[in-house]
Formats: C-alpha cells, structure tokens, sequence
C-alpha cells in the first residue's frame, strides 16, 4: 500500500470524525430535545475529538516527510495541503487550550470548531479527494495517447542521468533498498505496467506521466522534447 494510499485513507477518516464531533455538539448545544442523553452526546464529542486530533498529528508528519523528501519541486496543490493540515493542527491545539484553561474564552469554541471542520473538509479535497478523483480518472477506458513526436535528434543518456539526478533521484530510487516517496524505478520498461498509474509501461505513457502525472507526482511540463527523449532513453538503461 502507497504512502498516499494511506494518507487519503487517514484524510477521509478524519473528515468524516470532524462531521461526528461537528455533529454531536451542534445537537448538544442547538437542540432542547434530542434522542440522545447529554452525556451520551459528550463521550461521543470527545472520543470522535481525541481520534481527529491523533489523525491530525499523523497527516502533518506524514506532510512534513514528503516535504523534506520533495523540497522545492511540491507541487502547489502538495503546497496548499501541507499548509492547510499545519494550520488546522494549530487551531485545534488553540481550541483545546481555550477549552481546558482559558474558560471565560468557551464562547469562542464552537466557532473554531466550525472553522476546524471546513479546514478538514479542505485538507481531505486536496488529499483524498485529489487521489481518488484521479484513480477514478486513470481507470476509465483511455482515449489514444499517441503523439507526433519531432525526431530532433538522437537522444543523449548522459544528460539524461543528469536529470534523472536533478530531478528525480530526490522521490525514486533505482534497485537500492532506500525508501523513498515515489516508487522505485528499475526495470521500469521492462514491466507490463507503471508502478503507480498502472498505464502500460511505453514512452507515451512515461510522456504523459512527466507532463501530467497521476498522484503527487510534480508536473515537468516545461521539458523540452530533447529532454523528454533524453530522460526516457536513460530510464530504458534501467
């Protein structure tokens, strides 16, 4: 199972925590009668509470290891998301400081915690939502991704190592026992599929992953042809 697998799951978890403990104080404090007793209410609020808090924890360690991993090539969305899971891990720690020792200060609370949930909602939209918007998409019955590709020139695997090196070696590895956050990459044409997207294993699947690619994978759409033929040459020594 991906690194990203388990986080959109963690992610969907965790939205749907912050609707229970959304939910269960919204009714304890909205409605005169409910079906549940008050105390009822309460455990619920505050176990569904205590579990979004851990799950917070973790999504923001696993936000911070592929940032250090990924360093300057996260991608905006990878960006938004990181800042957005920081951001709700201070706002909750802010709300239960609010709730356990600044008491004159309780009335703010539940304004937070509508605040905490809409975060929720969009750290799970550029997560989960973002990941299985795109598996869906990948699994749908694709078009023709053949291309007129210009014949510049024979390609170079030298300078096809050097970006392999610049921009790749950073999230996969090739055959070493190092975990990194992509998929490793050896033997990558020789196998029937792509680690990830599960497109058939050719260049003009490896083209579409690079300019547009399945995941967290950052976009190399600004590679020049000649680079393209470049990179895909050395990956085929693989």
């Amino acid at each position: 199972m991906s690194l990203f697998l388990v986080k959109s799951i963690l992610a969907s978890i965790l939205f749907v925590l912050g609707i229970i403990a959304a939910l269960s104080m919204l009714t304890l404090m909205g409605k005169r009668e409910y079906k549940a007793s008050a105390k009822t209410l309460k455990k619920i609020h505050r176990i569904a509470g205590f579990s979004f808090f851990i799950l917070v924890l973790i999504i923001s360690y696993f936000c911070i290891k592929y940032w250090a991993m990924i360093g300057d090539q996260m991608s905006v969305r990878a960006a938004f998301h990181s800042v957005f899971a920081f951001g709700l891990l201070i706002l909750l720690v802010i709300k239960i400081l609010l709730a356990q020792f600044y008491r004159q200060l309780l009335k703010y609370v539940p304004v937070m915690g509508l605040i905490i949930i809409s975060l929720a909602f969009i750290v799970f939209c550029t997560s989960a939502g973002y990941y299985f918007l795109r598996a869906i998409c990948v699994s749908l019955p694709a078009q023709s991704e053949k291309t007129h590709i210009a014949k510049a020139s024979e390609p170079n695997i030298k300078q096809g190592s050097q970006l392999f090196k610049n921009l790749c070696a950073a999230c996969h590895s090739i055959g070493d026992k190092n975990e990194k956050t992509g998929p490793d990459l050896k033997d990558l044409f020789k196998k029937d599929k792509l680690p990830s997207s599960e497109r058939p294993a050719t260049e003009e699947s490896v083209r579409s992953q690079l300019k547009t690619p399945f995941l967290t994978m950052p976009s190399f759409k600004d590679l020049s042809e000649k680079e393209l033929q470049d990179l895909i040459a050395y990956l085929k020594t693989l």
